[in-house]
């Protein structure tokens, strides 16, 4: 085995919503890598928005919140970094920081630097120079996101991280697209599926009571959504249900229709209750830049479960409809259009539907990306 760890920038917490960062890096430490996993510090300044995540990071670091089951090969680290990310002092401070939990890190399992796989989903100062501080065994860049939209400041240091690291991923195929020829080693590295709560035995009794069909939608609700969509959906289904599960940002008001139910964050294993109650799992994202160029982690949920997706025609659901084929994608580019596209998803669904879809998540699981890895970078295990 060439490389014996890996030092994970992600930007998500690992006990957000269960994404692309947390089955790459729990499936790399399964493989018996030693995965140090620093969670978010942030792209942008936090706003009063962002208090519930900070209190919570505090509390965190203060061992106030009990610690999730991982593999004995995964350490969580939550940073009590300045959040200011491109402020002088806070880039210095954090620097050192940072160099000192890895300098711990590296000397507690023994390891050296270029036995290490640097992965990073965050183009930031701090980011760039730790990089650059020392001689990892091979640096990846991980784009789920283009981050600059969300702060146009980073632009600078992505396209230092996109010319630099030895591969740059890709989520999906439009943001390949948009910028393959500016990486040194572009790599198209699409999602997997993970099928670890197909088959739990979760009931949630209120959803057994809701009345069909019922959309599904799983996920952050924050500003991606277009509640239009949703509203839409709500009243032309009205002897239907519109079930929303995951947590909410103060910037959103979910809209107070008799038949949309809002549920808060789940265990993860709870999610199996509530999927295998639907009859159509929601995707309604606006369709700009940020969200309309994102592969939907939420994909993967769906698809195990067999549900037909119902979504705004993104760019890159587009692609991926194109390429798939029918029977996955019910796509629309207006409330009127995803309402429509709607009830074309219930008119076809059926068990040999479910099926195709079911069998598209078993022939590209997790456990498959992962052994990919071995063929891209080469040598990371047996």
């Amino acid at each position: 085995m060439r490389y014996k760890g890996v030092i994970c920038f992600s930007a998500v917490d690992w006990d957000f919503l269960k994404q692309r960062t947390h089955y790459l890096m729990a499936g790399l430490a399964e493989k018996g890598l030693r995965v140090f996993f620093v969670e978010n510090t942030g792209v942008r300044c936090p706003g009063l928005n962002d208090m519930p995540r900070v209190i919570s990071r505090l509390r965190t670091a203060a061992g106030q919140i009990k610690n999730v089951e991982v593999s004995s090969n995964l350490d969580i680290f939550s940073p009590l970094a300045i959040p200011f990310p491109f402020s002088i002092f806070a880039i210095t401070y954090n620097k050192q920081y940072f160099k000192l939990k890895i300098n711990n890190y590296l000397k507690k399992y023994n390891l050296k630097p270029s036995e290490i796989i640097f992965w990073t989903y965050l183009a930031t100062p701090v980011v760039l120079s730790i990089i650059r501080d020392y001689k990892w065994g091979v640096t990846v860049y991980d784009i789920v996101s283009d981050s600059k939209i969300i702060q146009p400041r980073l632009a600078p240091y992505e396209e230092q991280l996109l010319k630099g690291s030895d591969f740059t991923f890709f989520a999906s195929i439009t943001l390949y697209d948009k910028y393959y020829k500016l990486a040194k080693n572009p790599v198209l590295f699409k999602d997997g599926f993970n099928l670890e709560i197909v088959n739990k035995n979760i009931d949630i009794p209120e959803i057994k009571e809701m009345q069909r069909p019922r959309f599904i939608y799983i996920g952050g609700l924050n500003k991606k959504l277009c509640l239009d969509f949703i509203i839409e959906l709500a009243k032309y289904f009205q002897n239907g249900s519109v079930i929303l599960v995951g947590p909410r940002t103060d910037d959103i008001k979910i809209p107070s229709l008799g038949n949309i139910y809002q549920f808060p964050k789940q265990m993860y294993v709870n999610l199996a209750g509530f999927l295998k109650e639907a009859d159509a799992g929601l995707v309604p994202y606006f369709s700009d830049d940020y969200s309309g160029a994102m592969h939907p982690a939420k994909l993967n949920e769906y698809l195990s479960f067999g549900l037909p997706i119902v979504a705004t025609a993104t760019p890159e659901l587009k692609r991926l409809s194109e390429i798939w084929g029918n029977g996955y994608f019910y796509l629309g580019n207006s409330a009127e259009e995803f309402v429509r596209a709607a009830d074309k998803a219930i008119a076809e669904d059926n068990v040999k539907m479910r099926q195709k879809r079911l069998k598209m998540a078993l022939e590209n699981t997790w456990e498959k990306r992962i052994n990919e890895l071995n063929e891209i970078i080469g040598n990371i295990f047996h």
